[in-house]
Order: C-alpha cells, then structure tokens, then sequence
C-alpha cells in the first residue's frame, strides 16, 4: 500500500464500522445487539477496495476514487437486512409504541385534572346548588385546601383514633426506603423508575 492510498483505506474501514455500529444501536432493546463480526467486515472492505480499483493494479488511484458513486462506496455496507436498514422497522414500532404510551399518559393525567377541578368544585359549593357564589368563589383557595388537609390526615391516621403517633407521620425516608430494593441504603436511579412503575 502507497501513503496515497492510506486516506482511502482508513475512510472505508471507518464506514464499515460505522455500518456495524449503527446496526447495533438500532437494534431492538428486547433483541441482543450482535456482536461486530470482524471477518465479514473484512471481507466487505476488501469487496469495496476491489470495486473501486477498476485497473486492478491493488490501488485506489485519485482518478479512481474520484469515479466511484455513493452507491460503489457504500456498496456491501449494509451487513444485514432489507435496502431500508437492519433495524428500521423496529425503530418505527418502537417509536410508534412509545408515542402511544405518552398519549395515554397525558389522557391519564388530563383526566385526573378534570376529576380534580369536579371535586374542587364541589368542595366550594357549599350549598350544593351546583354554582359558585362570589363568596364561595373568594372562599374556594382555603375550603379546598382544609379539605385537602382532612382527607391527608385521615389517611395517615391507621387507626382513626384522631392523632399522628411517628410511625404514622409522613417520612420521606419512609418512602424511598420502600424504594430501595437492594437495601443497600442508596436510591439509584433504576430504583426510582421501578418505584414509579409500581
């Protein structure tokens, strides 16, 4: 190989292994990644270098380089699946699925929020004849929130004797000790996604 070649022969093998990595990082997260076959990359590389060496010399001329399309450059670059990519289609679904799933959950969310106005509502009609007067509109702010403060309260109090002992007090520690699966005393991150999925 001449140093004038050296260029050619390093951007092939950096295409190449571009290929495989894209491949890799598109594949499906439920499917392993493949492993890198260094053989097949090879042999791709050498397909590439044969192609683009049109006088069979074993170099790449500029004339030669200059010559070749995107297609002859790229050619043998798609290691494994249909014209499209490996993992297209899969990367489509997943997409598709993982829109969906953030649609149900602002329609989750949306749905919560109207539930929770309906009860605000209904907590400052304090005559229950389905309106705010100017009064209990001024009211609303603090009606709702000592009714929010009862119903808390009533939920902590286990045992409805009327008071807080420690154990029932709200604890932050409390709750990301429940988190904490491995009970090494540390939350990561990990663990607090699968607390919120519970």
């Amino acid at each position: 190989m001449q140093l004038k070649d050296f260029p050619l022969s390093i951007t092939v093998a950096a295409c190449v292994t571009g290929a495989a990595l894209v491949a890799n990082v598109f594949a499906a997260p439920n499917e392993q990644a493949k492993p890198i076959d260094l053989s097949e990359l090879q042999a791709a590389e050498e397909k590439r270098f044969a192609a683009a060496d049109t006088d069979g010399d074993g170099l790449v001329s500029a004339e030669e380089f200059a010559a070749l399309g995107p297609r002859e450059l790229s050619a043998g670059m798609r290691l494994q699946g249909d014209r499209q990519g490996p993992g297209r289609e899969a990367v489509r679904q997943r997409m598709e699925q993982r829109r969906a799933e953030i649609e149900e959950r602002l329609a989750k969310r949306e749905k919560r929020r109207r539930e929770a106005r309906t009860r605000d509502f209904e907590t400052a009609d304090a005559d229950g004849d389905g309106q705010l007067s100017a009064d209990e509109y001024s009211d609303m702010p603090a009606t709702v929130s000592a009714t929010r403060q009862r119903e808390q309260f009533a939920r902590l109090d286990e045992n409805g004797d009327g008071v807080l002992t420690p154990e029932e007090f709200p604890s932050r520690v409390d709750r990301l000790r429940a988190l904490d699966a491995d009970g090494d005393g540390l939350v990561t991150r990990d663990e607090m996604r699968t607390g919120r999925k519970r």
